[in-house]
């Protein structure tokens, strides 16, 4: 009985890992595609949701592991590093490098909000307990 509770494990392991690869690639593929199609930065910046809400959702499946947060940053790794590359009007590479950032702070605090969730949840659970 154990084996396949842990089989059961591992493919939801598996499984929550390629999802945060694929989910990190094809949002950093729209965020590419939003830059190339030329998209005021400040629009840009919105792709903050998407990744938090990807982070949120794989992190509250995965019981508030990091394993998730770190596969969804190496699934946006590439095109993130290729974004950056980029120049604006200006010569500079501030605003890529600002969407890209907004990336990074949408997945760290997606992360970071379905942990305190999911540590308020046990909390009262153990206040029920005790009580």
């Amino acid at each position: 009985m154990k084996e396949k509770s842990g089989h059961r494990s591992n493919w939801k392991k598996i499984l929550i890992i390629l999802l945060a690869l694929i989910g990190g690639f094809l949002l950093s593929f729209l965020g590419l595609g939003l830059l190339w199609s030329g998209i005021p930065w400040h629009y840009q910046v919105l792709m903050f949701f998407p990744f938090f809400l990807l982070s949120f959702a794989l992190s509250r499946w995965s019981a508030g592991a990091i394993t998730a947060c770190i596969f969804i940053l190496c699934g946006a790794a590439p095109l993130g590093a290729l974004m950056v590359q980029f120049r604006d009007i200006n010569n500079s590479h501030l605003m890529t490098s600002l969407i890209v950032l907004s990336w990074l702070i949408g997945i760290a605090s997606g992360y970071f909000l379905a942990k305190v969730l999911l540590n308020s949840r046990s909390e009262s659970s153990e206040n029920i307990t005790l009580s």
